[in-house]
């Protein structure tokens, strides 16, 4: 009996197995048993598409927050722009700014005289950095307050001609952008008409008032960056400065009296050749522009020099996080001490124009630790009226 059952049972187990083969091999394989909504969740497609789907979502929202972030930023930019914004006081300088159109106008505008010429304004202790590539040169500089432009300058270039070329480099040289028609004959005609009554009263030109007139007895600065050889620009730039020379209205040194001041003080700089400078051991009215980084050679005193300039970056190095370090605001400290010891204005050039919030720091900490001379590039900033003029009401050109 017992072998009765064991036959029976291998029996069906023989049928089962051939029933299950019988199955499988009706449906193909045995994946075909797996339920159809298995084998749609692993199609490639569908991870494709989820994955796009995705990532067109990150960059909506990327693009909306940068629409927003710009706004917002535009936003500000504005707000402080009108609260910074000075009035600009009624005077010429203010109408030539707007009536100026070709190198010619530097002098022809000024043919009819106003007596409210630079009523208002506030000279600062501010250097128009490359003041030719402004709209105005000259003008706009003298609107913003500052007492000092610069004139890159190149030997001339026509035969027979003596007038310097005035430029940032060679190839951009222009026969009406002179050093005679875009400074010396405006500063020229400027002094003229404000000095004329004080000369007839006095008989002496002994005397002077400045070109601006809330502050008659403060000194403009014609700086020179000597482009060309120096030494072959040093006798044309003498002569130009004749003019202004025979009116006594050229700041000079003497080897008697020291320094006596007119209201037209000339800083040489670039290729300027300080021995052609010292030269002359009883007078002199052109002054160098003295290496800040080199400040302490004995060899530079307010005799020979009034300028102290070096590059802000080359100087200290790299500001990391935006800040200086305490070793280079030692520094700064030590450079702007020496150079007012020795009576001479310290100027850092190659200052940073951006972040704002940089640009901000950097100038505050040259303020705070009294530098002689700000140098400026951009009039629109809305950090530099608040930092050099305290909301006063010198123009800004937007």
């Amino acid at each position: 009996m017992a072998l009765d059952l064991e036959r029976r049972y291998s029996s069906s187990e023989v049928s089962l197995s051939q029933q299950s083969n019988t199955s499988i091999s009706s449906h193909g394989s045995w994946k075909s048993l797996l339920p159809p909504y298995k084998k749609e969740h692993i199609q490639p497609d569908s991870k494709k598409s989820i994955f796009s789907e995705s990532w067109f979502r990150v960059v909506i929202f990327l693009f909306v927050a940068g629409i927003i972030a710009t706004l917002i930023w535009l936003s500000l930019l504005f707000r402080l722009s009108r609260r910074n914004h000075p009035k600009a006081p009624f005077n010429r300088v203010s109408s030539l700014v707007d009536d100026w159109h070709a190198p010619e106008d530097s002098v022809r505008l000024l043919s009819q005289w106003s007596s409210d010429f630079s009523q208002g304004i506030t000279p600062m202790p501010c250097h128009s950095h490359n003041d030719y590539w402004r709209a105005v040169p000259l003008f706009e500089a003298l609107s913003a307050g500052c007492t000092s432009v610069e004139a890159d300058i190149y030997l001339p270039t026509k035969p027979d001609s003596e007038d310097l070329l005035v430029g940032h480099t060679a190839k951009s040289l222009t026969q009406d952008r002179t050093l005679q028609s875009l400074y010396i004959d405006p500063l020229f005609k400027i002094l003229e008409n404000l000095n004329h009554d004080s000369a007839v009263l006095n008989h002496s030109t002994s005397t002077w008032k400045g070109v601006f007139q809330s502050s008659p007895n403060t000194t403009m600065t014609l700086f020179l960056d000597f482009k060309s050889n120096g030494v072959e620009l040093w006798p044309y730039v003498n002569k130009q400065l004749e003019s202004l020379r025979s009116k006594n209205w050229l700041t000079h040194w003497n080897s008697l009296t020291g320094i006596t001041w007119g209201p037209i003080i000339v800083v040489a700089s670039g290729n300027a050749p300080f021995n052609l400078i010292t030269s002359n051991i009883t007078y002199r009215d052109i002054f160098y522009d003295a290496p800040l980084d080199d400040v302490t050679n004995p060899v530079y005193n307010n005799s020979n020099s009034y300028y102290t300039s070096c590059s802000l970056s080359r100087s200290l190095g790299k500001q990391w996080m935006w800040k200086f370090s305490s070793a280079q605001l030692s520094k700064i400290e030590a450079q702007i001490s020496a150079a007012s010891n020795k009576g001479l204005k310290a100027r850092y050039w190659d200052t940073p124009a951006w972040p704002l919030t940089f640009k901000e720091y950097v100038l505050g900490v040259l303020i705070e630790n009294g530098i002689g001379m700000v140098n400026v590039d951009d009039f629109s900033s809305t950090l530099y009226f608040p930092l050099m003029t305290r909301f006063g009401q010198n123009r800004l050109i937007w």
